[in-house]
């Protein structure tokens, strides 16, 4: 069975919302508006897209998560269950597209994955 949102072996289609063209590589607003993720997702996604497919620390998806606090967020315990429930969402959302979010491992942080790149080892 394949890994949640670890995405499809093949892209969907996606074409411009603008001149409704189809794009090769579609940018980070032509996902979140073809997919109509909420804004907590689109932080969410938005961290893990700058990666470039590296692993992006936790942390820094949490500043993303919370930029916009004041008091930088809740406590790490409910900004970590909030994130979670997020990215499941967001997986959910992403399911088939051939965009994906996965764990690199314990303490590593998320990448993205586009379609094409999963490996076998990933799958689990």
């Amino acid at each position: 069975m394949e890994k949640a949102g670890a995405g499809a072996a093949e892209m969907e289609p996606i074409n411009c919302p603008c001149c409704k063209q189809p794009v090769a590589a579609p940018t980070l607003e032509i996902v979140v508006d073809r997919y109509d993720v909420t804004p907590l997702q689109a932080r969410i996604l938005g961290a893990v897209w700058r990666g470039k497919g590296m692993p992006v620390q936790t942390e820094r998806i949490f500043d993303a998560m919370y930029v916009d606090d004041p008091d930088g967020g809740p406590s790490p315990t409910r900004m970590y269950a909030a994130f979670k429930v997020a990215l499941c969402h967001l997986r959910t959302r992403l399911d088939g597209s051939g965009i994906g979010i996965e764990n690199v491992g314990y303490r590593q942080g998320y990448r993205l994955v586009m379609a094409g790149e999963i490996t076998p080892a990933r799958r689990a």
